[in-house]
Protein backbone atom coordinates (compact mmCIF):
# COMPACT_ATOMS: atom_id res chain seq x y z
CA UNK A 1 0.00 0.00 0.00
CA UNK A 2 1.39 3.56 -1.06
CA UNK A 3 0.93 7.04 0.66
CA UNK A 4 -0.96 9.02 -2.08
CA UNK A 5 -0.36 12.15 -0.58
CA UNK A 6 0.78 14.75 2.30
CA UNK A 7 -1.83 14.42 3.95
CA UNK A 8 -2.43 10.77 3.91
CA UNK A 9 1.05 10.67 5.52
CA UNK A 10 0.31 13.19 8.20
CA UNK A 11 -1.72 10.58 9.78
CA UNK A 12 0.88 8.11 9.86
CA UNK A 13 3.34 10.30 11.61
CA UNK A 14 1.13 10.99 14.65
CA UNK A 15 2.19 7.88 15.92
CA UNK A 16 5.72 8.61 15.87
CA UNK A 17 6.01 10.23 19.50
CA UNK A 18 4.38 7.27 21.05
CA UNK A 19 7.51 5.30 19.55
CA UNK A 20 9.67 6.52 21.96
CA UNK A 21 7.79 5.00 25.00
CA UNK A 22 7.76 1.42 23.31
CA UNK A 23 10.30 -1.44 24.01
CA UNK A 24 13.98 -0.54 22.19
CA UNK A 25 13.63 -3.85 20.08
CA UNK A 26 12.19 -5.17 16.90
CA UNK A 27 8.19 -5.44 17.12
CA UNK A 28 5.78 -5.80 14.44
CA UNK A 29 2.69 -3.61 13.91
CA UNK A 30 -0.45 -4.47 11.80
CA UNK A 31 -3.65 -2.14 11.31
CA UNK A 32 -6.95 -4.59 10.36
CA UNK A 33 -9.05 -1.80 8.50
CA UNK A 34 -11.93 -4.28 7.94
CA UNK A 35 -12.11 -4.83 11.43
CA UNK A 36 -10.56 -1.20 12.34
CA UNK A 37 -8.34 -3.16 15.13
CA UNK A 38 -4.83 -1.90 15.88
CA UNK A 39 -2.37 -5.04 16.43
CA UNK A 40 1.36 -3.97 18.19
CA UNK A 41 3.17 -6.96 19.11
CA UNK A 42 6.88 -6.59 20.98
CA UNK A 43 8.56 -9.24 19.53
CA UNK A 44 8.98 -9.85 15.89
CA UNK A 45 7.98 -12.64 15.07
CA UNK A 46 4.97 -12.25 17.76
CA UNK A 47 4.74 -14.60 20.34
CA UNK A 48 2.16 -15.98 21.90
CA UNK A 49 -0.06 -14.82 24.72
CA UNK A 50 -0.62 -16.80 27.92
CA UNK A 51 -2.94 -14.53 29.31
CA UNK A 52 -4.78 -10.64 28.29
CA UNK A 53 -6.50 -8.51 29.98
CA UNK A 54 -9.08 -5.55 28.24
CA UNK A 55 -9.01 -3.06 29.75
CA UNK A 56 -11.88 0.31 29.90
CA UNK A 57 -10.24 2.29 26.63
CA UNK A 58 -10.64 -1.41 24.59
CA UNK A 59 -7.17 -1.91 24.46
CA UNK A 60 -6.06 -5.84 25.05
CA UNK A 61 -3.14 -6.22 27.14
CA UNK A 62 -1.45 -9.95 25.91
CA UNK A 63 1.16 -10.91 28.17
CA UNK A 64 3.07 -14.55 28.25
CA UNK A 65 3.76 -16.97 30.83
CA UNK A 66 6.07 -14.71 32.99
CA UNK A 67 3.70 -11.79 32.82
CA UNK A 68 5.34 -9.66 30.66
CA UNK A 69 3.46 -7.53 27.96
CA UNK A 70 4.28 -9.24 24.61
CA UNK A 71 1.59 -6.90 22.74
CA UNK A 72 -1.62 -4.91 23.02
CA UNK A 73 -4.75 -5.11 20.44
CA UNK A 74 -6.58 -1.85 20.32
CA UNK A 75 -9.97 -2.30 19.33
CA UNK A 76 -11.54 0.86 17.28
CA UNK A 77 -8.68 2.34 16.46
CA UNK A 78 -9.47 4.88 13.68
CA UNK A 79 -11.59 6.35 16.39
CA UNK A 80 -8.55 7.20 18.51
Amino acid sequence: MAIANYQEAQTYLKFLPLLHDLPKQPFFIVYDAEADVLYIDFNNPPQTAQDSELTNEDIVIRYDAAEAIVGLTILNASQR
